[in-house]
């Protein structure tokens, strides 16, 4: 029997050599010559390794039974003649029992597995990795440090983790990389795919230690037609998870949260929503597996289709992806740390760093990371220098533009409130026979003077007409509507000349800040001299949202009617179907955003007596154009929930009722004082007088008995 034990250890070293090689095989990343399918023979032993067969059993007995019988014939004899039939029965059965309880088992798991997937909580461990440009985007703010970048880029995954919880599937970042000296990986401008590639090869070389889900690119760059990203399908939980998210604006965040989510879809297995019947999106503007990762009506989405979660659902029940069901490290929310700077959970009101550090700091107790005695706050634009919130009256944020609203302190809490602007489509800009040339977009109001002022200077503005009619529609340099799917430049159809190139005229002969190639043509139009002043790059095309005729705006350089990109709803209006009762604005959170003589959720309820709004002592200016800017800070006031509009207005009212009724009352008391007062002196004086004549009628009565 010493034979057929060492066979059977050779056989289990073998399989278990093949799985370890099976293993190893799937997280490879094998070169493009080298045909995979040359390592099936190892996946067939994995599998069959499930299932012990006896064929293979055998076939090693005899191997190293062939090896002994050279050794010594006799002893391999006695072997066969102990192993009988039955023996060999008895082993058999007993295999296939075993074999029998291991399906089962596994069957069991996998049906457990299958019924809780959907219910279970899922994390994908994800990787980022930020460009030469994109950190160089970022690096343009004043005094931007790498903790800011990381701070935002952790900001871009959180908004990506807010589009997952609809599928029960949080986002956690694992791993930050910044580029910031050189790309790491070569980035080819020109061709997105060839970007990936090279960014693939370089996670498999220098992250394969990084224990991660997926690994993705933010970047800065500009590929041609627009391209927002790309990412390998069917690769989560693999080395090649990898995917490219395109940033847009950087200061719209939530923008390049969306890509990434898109692109983590796409490495789950997730496929494109649009063209396919079965595909339901209860959003009208899509959902975040459109092709169109901006959006019907460039509207983001923010929702999964009904057709990507049944896709990632299959996945998981295939037994793929099932990386996700570990859940990362973290840190428990009791693990807050009195010192760090870093305001840790409800324990801790502030945090100041060390005593050392705190000696200047009021507010703060470094001990217990609470406030100090009669401190209200610690930091915070609505907090003050004596530790006092400020009151409702005080501007945090001022506006930023025309398009935008400045916010208020809100006299309970240090931070400024979310910031909020007046509704897309609202018309703002100069206006021409009492017709907007613009309108809000996002917050701005994208005019091209002011376009011209941010390139050339603030005494730069828009050329005449004839500059964009002449050069846009031959597709140049000097004059295009963006590139082409084949990488050259579109002309601009007779239509959409105006949401081209941005031809300026006036200001500094060079484009003010970093260098960037540019052209500045002067020639005579229409019997006048006319300067063309453009910049060959993508900030020298028209933005978003600017106007190109009545009720029409530029939208990726062609000229679209304004109504389909307004949100459908309404704010709330009075009995007159006024919207905010004429007297406030729209914003984009629906809401009515009010004058300082009015208040309510729709505006409708006069104030007494306003209070007119103090805004911040320090302010910064923006280049001065033709564009007319008005200051909301000193003509609007913050915007209230319901709750708070009826309460205060039933203070007010109760106050004014109790004072009235004191006032008539403090009257009646002093008019029946004063009568009080005249009766008795009246009666007084009657019979002071009766006293006065019988005086003096006995005085002179003597006088006339003589």
């Amino acid at each position: 029997m010493e034979v057929d034990y060492s066979g059977r250890g050779r056989a289990r070293r073998q399989r278990g050599a093949a799985r370890t090689f099976h293993t190893m095989l799937d997280d490879m990343v094998l070169p493009a010559d080298v045909n995979r399918d040359l390592f099936k023979g190892f996946r067939e032993v994995d599998l069959e390794d499930e299932v012990v067969a006896e064929g293979d059993d055998a076939e090693d007995e005899g191997y190293e039974s062939y090896e002994e019988a050279d050794a010594d014939g006799e002893d391999d004899e006695a072997g066969k003649k102990k192993t009988t039939k039955k023996e060999e029965d008895k082993d058999q059965l007993i295999d296939e029992q075993k074999k029998s309880k291991r399906e089962k088992k596994r069957r069991r798991k996998l049906m457990r597995l299958k019924r809780n997937i959907q219910g279970m909580t899922k994390f994908i461990e994800l990787a980022l990795v930020l460009d030469k440009s994109m950190v160089a985007k970022f690096s343009r703010r004043p005094n931007y440090t790498r903790e800011d970048i990381v701070h935002d880029a952790l900001q871009i995954a959180n908004i990506a983790d807010l589009y997952f919880r609809t599928l029960n599937t949080r986002v956690s970042v694992v791993y930050v990389e910044t580029w910031k000296e050189a790309n790491q990986a070569t980035i080819v401008p020109k061709d997105i795919g060839e970007t990936l590639r090279n960014f693939h090869e370089y996670t498999a070389r220098t992250l394969y230690t990084i224990g991660k889900d997926t690994t993705q690119l933010l970047s800065g760059e500009e590929f041609p037609s627009g391209q927002m990203g790309m990412a390998v399908p069917h690769t989560l939980c693999s080395v090649k998870a990898v995917g490219i998210a395109v940033e847009m604006n950087v200061y719209e965040p939530h923008l390049l949260g969306g890509i990434v989510a898109h692109m983590i879809g796409h490495n789950i297995g997730m496929l494109h929503d649009d063209g396919r019947d079965e595909c339901f999106c209860k959003d009208w503007h899509g959902c975040i597996m459109a092709q169109s990762i901006i959006g019907l009506n460039h509207v983001l989405p923010y929702k999964f289709s009904e057709c990507s979660a049944k896709e990632y659902m299959d996945v998981l029940r295939l037994g793929e992806a099932m990386c996700l069901l570990n859940k990362p490290n973290e840190i428990p929310a009791t693990g807050a740390t009195c010192g760090n700077r870093i305001v840790e959970g409800p324990g801790e009101d502030c945090d100041c760093g060390t005593v050392d550090e705190c000696q200047d700091d009021k507010c703060c107790d470094p001990i217990t990371c609470k406030f100090a005695a009669n401190a209200e706050c610690a930091r915070g634009p609505c907090c003050t220098s004596d530790c006092k919130l400020r009151g409702p009256e005080q501007v945090c944020r001022e506006s930023a533009g025309e398009c935008d609203l400045p916010e208020f302190c809100t006299g309970e809490f240090s931070i400024c409130p979310t910031n909020v602007y007046k509704k897309n489509g609202s018309p703002c800009g100069k206006t021409i026979h009492q017709v907007s040339t613009s309108f809000c977009f996002n917050g701005t109001c994208p005019v091209r003077d002011f376009q011209c002022a941010k390139i050339w200077g603030e005494d730069s503005v828009s050329s005449d007409t004839e500059c964009y009619e002449h050069f846009n529609v031959k597709g140049s340099e000097n004059g295009h509507c963006g590139t082409a799917k084949d990488g050259l430049l579109r002309p601009c159809d007779k239509q959409n000349v105006l949401c081209g190139s941005l031809h300026c005229t006036g200001g500094e002969k060079k484009p003010i800040g970093e260098e960037t190639e540019h052209s500045s043509i002067v020639t005579t139009m229409k019997g006048r001299e006319t300067t063309c002043k453009t910049l060959h790059d993508s900030r020298g095309l028209v933005q978003d949202g600017t106007g190109c005729g009545e009720n029409f705006i530029c939208l990726n350089q062609t000229c679209q009617s304004i109504y389909p990109h307004i949100d459908k709803d309404n704010c709330p209006s009075n009995h007159a179907s006024k919207e905010c009762s004429g007297n406030g604005v729209c914003t984009n959170q629906n809401r009515c955003y009010c004058t300082p003589e009015y208040a309510g959720p729709d505006c409708s309820i006069q104030v007494p007596d306003p209070v007119y709004r103090i805004p911040q002592a320090t302010t910064t200016e923006e280049p001065s154009t033709t564009t007319p800017k008005f200051d909301l800070s000193s003509k609007m006031t913050q915007k209230e929930t319901p709750y708070d509009d009826k309460a205060s207005n039933h203070v007010s009212t109760l106050s004014m009722v109790v004072t009235l009724v004191s006032m008539v009352f403090g009257v009646f008391l002093c008019f029946a004082s004063v009568a009080v007062y005249c009766y008795r002196y009246a009666t007084a004086l009657t019979h002071w007088c009766k006293s006065i004549n019988q005086c003096l009628f006995k005085n002179t009565n003597p006088t006339l008995s003589l």
